[in-house]
């Protein structure tokens, strides 16, 4: 050794080796605690992320064991002192260094002989790499028991897995909701409620996304229908009612011909055909003007609407009484009539569609529910269960169902009586007394009764008996005199109605989830209103 700066620098590396070699096996210790303990509190508490947890554990037990490596490094006189006594130097090194700025006649002679004790020695060995036994016994136990923690079944993964499916379901939900919402809002028929009804589908958006569940979310579907609902005017059906009668009435006259066209193609059309035709009285013919005013008053006591039926009965009198400007202005009342049922169509419109994305949402977050029930909520594909069907007094449900009808009414694939009504498509008769049971995936309870009837066939058109509309009065229908057409009311104006008595009564009644919902998906899928038949 030429110096003890030499000796020094040597003994410090192999200082830093050991202290390395220590510290690193400290900081095993904890990482492998930390996980341990991570693994052990995931099995009680069920949350994600827990690898990266886990890692952020591990990197901070080396970035403690890397800050103690550094903050405790031995001085130069310790490392000395500890070489003196592991090497069996009797304190040359540490006297040497102590005296190493003096300059006394002993002090050159006792750094010489330091040196070369130095040089014999072997440095290293001073500090020597050791393994604690007891170390390395506890991180074998450690590392063991995180391994075991990890490969073992966790029960709580289904719980985190039932929770991401759930969290995806209400996503998808919220995902046909937005849908609905842009649909809404890039209609090329815009109405004066579309900021409410997209208002309504964002509230509703945002609710189901901050639910904690499924069945949570789907309690925000029926208040957000509810408000959809009150947005379409209950008097639509009965103006529309009255524009289709003025548009037949009109169709037979010479005159009125063209207004009953537009009329027909769309209430905005037929709003401005009657403003052109009420501008054009002049110009007609006594008799055009009579025939159109008996055609007006025709309309006029067909007409459900008061305020349709004041107009045309106004016009109609002025007509006939040659007051072309009094007709005018009771025409251009009427065309502003259809303009209000352009708007109302437009808002029942929007409404629909708000509505279908609702059931949409409606039917996403209810399978996902009943997966949850189920315990398959952590397999999105899984089907619950249950199978819909309908339930009656002989077994009605799985394919091949035949309702019958008559004094006792039989359902099933084969012969069968009982009292109920059975849903399904298929063939069969079913008469006399007996029993039915239910179809593949159905369920039902057995029945018996006398009488007799016919299955109806699946292609067989059935006549069901229609409900009354929540809110709106039942008015017997117009006398029809000779050549009177049957007054129509479009499709997409008692739609709404036959879905809400039909959500009502499903509320009201202990049915299964499963079935509820199929009746959801019933009217969801006849379409919007404007694809409908009228």
């Amino acid at each position: 050794m030429s110096s003890l700066d030499q000796v020094v620098r040597e003994l410090r590396r192999a200082a830093s080796r050991t202290r390395a070699a220590r510290y690193g096996v400290h900081a095993l210790a904890g990482a492998l605690v930390w996980v341990a303990g991570v693994l052990l509190v995931a099995r009680v508490i069920p949350f994600d992320r827990r690898a990266f947890l886990a890692l952020i554990g591990i990197a901070a037990a080396a970035l403690l064991a890397g800050l103690a490596w550094l903050v405790r490094r031995p001085t130069a006189g310790v490392l000395m002192a500890i070489a003196d006594l592991r090497l069996g130097l009797k304190e040359r090194l540490s006297t040497a260094w102590e005296r190493r700025h003096e300059s006394g006649p002993l002090d050159p002679a006792l750094r010489q002989d330091a040196l070369r004790r130095a040089e014999s020695a072997k440095l290293a060995s001073a500090f020597p790499i050791r393994v604690n036994r007891g170390e390395a016994s506890l991180i074998a136990i450690l590392a063991i028991f995180a391994l075991g923690l990890s490969v073992l079944p966790n029960p709580m993964d289904q719980v985190l897995a039932q929770r991401r499916a759930d969290q995806a379901s209400q996503a998808r939900a919220a995902k046909a909701l937005s849908t609905a919402q842009k649909k809404v809002a890039t209609t090329s028929s815009p109405s004066p409620k579309d900021a409410q009804v997209q208002k309504i589908l964002q509230d509703t958006q945002t609710k189901i996304r901050e639910a904690t569940g499924p069945r949570q979310a789907l309690e925000s579907i029926t208040p957000a229908q509810q408000q959809l609902q009150r947005l379409s005017d209950p008097g639509t059906p009965a103006l529309s009612s009255s524009a289709q009668n003025l548009a037949n009435a009109l169709s037979g006259t010479a005159a009125g011909r063209n207004a009953a066209q537009a009329i027909s193609s769309s209430p905005a059309q037929g709003a401005q055909a009657v403003r052109n035709l009420g501008s054009q009285l002049q110009n007609l013919s006594p008799q055009d003007r009579q025939q159109l005013a008996q055609a007006l008053g025709k309309a006029s006591q067909q007409a459900q609407n008061s305020q349709m039926r004041d107009s045309l009965s106004q016009a109609s009198s002025a007509l006939q009484s040659g007051d072309t400007a009094t007709a005018q202005q009771a025409l251009n009342d009427a065309a502003s009539q259809l303009d209000s049922l352009q708007q109302q169509e437009n808002t029942d419109q929007a409404v629909a569609s708000a509505i279908n994305g609702l059931e949409a949402a409606r039917q996403e977050l209810a399978s996902q529910a009943d997966r949850d029930a189920s315990g398959q909520g952590g397999q999105p594909n899984a089907i619950p269960g249950a199978s819909a069907g309908g339930s009656a007094g002989a077994n009605a449900s799985g394919s091949g169902n035949g309702t019958g009808n008559g004094t006792g009414n039989g359902s099933g694939s084969g012969n069968g009586s009982g009292n109920g009504n059975g849903n399904g498509n298929g063939s069969g008769n079913g008469s006399g007394n007996g029993s039915g049971s239910g179809g593949t995936g159905g369920t039902g309870s057995q029945g018996s009764g006398s009488g007799s009837g016919s299955g109806t066939s699946s292609t067989e058109r059935v006549y069901v008996p229609g409900q009354p509309v929540p809110g709106q009065t039942q008015n017997d229908p117009t006398p029809l005199g000779p050549g009177q057409d049957v007054p129509l009311t479009p499709y997409n104006q008692v739609i709404q109605g036959y879905q809400q008595a039909a959500q009502d009564a499903t509320d009201q009644s202990l049915i299964p989830g499963s079935e509820r919902d199929l009746i959801h998906q019933y009217f969801s899928q006849l379409g919007e209103p404007n694809q409908g038949g009228s």
